[in-house]
């Protein structure tokens, strides 16, 4: 409080204005981060909501407009969402590709930003408080670092996250692919080969079966089959996946047979994969040098040219 009170005398010459200051920018912090906190935990204490996601399979679902809890974030959309509806639609991409389908995740992410980058200068500001003999101008410099990593920080987060799960797909793809072309092959029907492979992987690959499951979910609703493989690949933000899905639309289009498009590509990702891998090898040499120049040529240079050396000293004392 004291060191507050100093920040502000350097604004303001009367101390007790000062004081005023420094209790309403303390009231201020306190007040948005209880409500920010309440506003997040609102949605996973609610008993409607649990009850919902019990009874239903609403980890299968893209719209989470029927949850109740997502009128609690449209009151405050105007202070949580900026106005760039381009950004809103990144960031809805961005949020799919993490794994969070729901609607009201948008709200939470921009509400859980909001939220740090209140609690972070706060929090800066306080611990700072305690240490004595700080400079004054380390409080504005700390709490304006801390805002930013407020701002940044969840947008890292969920970049790093994308990337993981992406990842994830990209290991389970090829397995699910030999299995899918295998029931094809073997006279199951598109759908049942797809809910075969779904129950298949479910337990070793439970990402992409969740993705899976929600095509099948999707076409048993009614919606058309290549809008279904379409919001896949748009989920995902897999390429592998996205040429799949192409290639099925493609099949269905023209009437071909789908279990040889699926044999076909499965040969086109194998040949892909082993160029990678033959990729990966050949820059193996190349991202050697750095930790052999480090390492291993300090050590041999050492070991090769000490005892030359320690022989010369030997024979120079001798003459």
């Amino acid at each position: 409080m004291e060191t507050l009170t100093q920040l502000f005398l350097s604004y303001v010459t009367d101390r007790q204005t000062a004081e005023h200051f420094a209790l309403f920018f303390i009231a201020g912090a306190v007040f948005f981060v209880v409500f920010g906190l309440l506003l997040l935990a609102n949605s996973y204490f609610d008993p409607v909501r649990s009850r919902f996601l019990k009874d239903s399979n609403a980890n299968f679902t893209t719209t989470a407009d029927r949850d109740n809890t997502i009128n609690v974030y449209l009151k405050y959309q105007r202070i949580l969402l900026p106005s760039d509806e381009q950004l809103i639609g990144r960031t809805i991409q961005r949020l799919h590709h993490a794994g969070f389908h729901f609607r009201k995740n948008l709200y939470q992410y921009y509400a859980l930003r909001f939220v740090l980058m209140i609690a972070l200068p706060v929090a800066v500001l306080v611990i700072l408080t305690m240490i004595p003999k700080v400079p004054l101008n380390y409080f504005l410099q700390a709490a304006g670092l801390a805002f930013v990593v407020g701002f940044v920080g969840p947008s890292l987060v969920l970049d790093r996250m994308v990337k993981n799960r992406q990842k994830t797909i990209q290991r389970a793809f090829p397995d699910a692919l030999d299995l899918l072309v295998v029931c094809s092959e073997a006279g199951l029907s598109l759908d049942a080969a797809l809910q075969k492979v779904t129950s298949e992987i479910s337990f070793s690959q439970p990402v992409l079966a969740q993705e899976l499951s929600l095509v099948i979910a999707e076409v048993r609703a009614g919606v058309d089959r290549k809008k279904a493989f379409n919001g896949l690949a748009e989920r995902t933000g897999v390429d592998d996946i996205r040429g799949l899905m192409s290639a099925i639309n493609q099949s269905m289009r023209f009437g071909s047979s789908i279990a040889e498009t699926l044999r076909v590509y499965s040969e086109d990702f194998r040949d892909k994969r082993m160029q990678a891998a033959e990729e990966k090898a050949a820059k193996i040499g190349a991202k050697l040098i750095f930790p052999i120049a480090v390492c291993l040529l300090p050590c041999f240079i050492l070991i090769v040219l000490v005892p030359f050396a320690l022989s010369l000293t030997k024979v120079f004392k001798n003459m």
